[in-house]
């Protein structure tokens, strides 16, 4: 277990095209989980587990293509904060995912397979989506 996941990582792609890939429904449904979630402070919002089960979750802090925080509510009453940094570099864009806890919980860290299921979706599920989403821009641009 830990007190709290912090992961950083960069991808060769745009703030904006990161940015979509957090924030858009569909682009979470296709690398993290199905969601309703829109990028506004206050938004109530659900992750859908393949299990059926649910998390979740309100948007706290917002802006746009820089930040994205909102509160992680597990069905056992565990509330953490998911807080996504956005900075932009050279060729790209560095991401830091934040996952702490919000409350002092019975059992004060985060399990360790969180850890792993953000790493796996930094590592591999975001990659993927944003390799497809350039391409959609690719084309859209041909086309017009």
């Amino acid at each position: 277990m830990k007190d709290r996941i912090e992961l950083e990582t960069t991808y060769p792609h745009s703030p904006d095209l990161v940015w979509h890939a957090l924030t858009d429904p569909e682009a979470l449904g296709k690398w993290l989980m199905p969601c309703d979630l829109e990028p506004l402070i206050g938004f109530r919002f659900r992750f859908q587990r393949p299990d059926g089960s649910s998390i979740k979750g309100q948007v706290t802090d917002v802006e746009l293509s820089r930040l994205l925080a909102y509160r992680w509510d597990e069905d056992d009453g565990q509330e953490s904060l998911v807080v996504w940094r956005l900075e932009p570099i050279d060729g790209g864009t560095r991401v830091h995912l934040e996952h702490l806890p919000l409350a002092e919980p019975t059992v004060t860290r985060l399990p360790i397979d969180a850890h792993f299921n953000w790493l796996y979706a930094l590592r591999h599920g975001l990659p993927g989506l944003l390799r497809l989403l350039q391409a959609q821009e690719r084309l859209v641009g041909i086309r017009r």
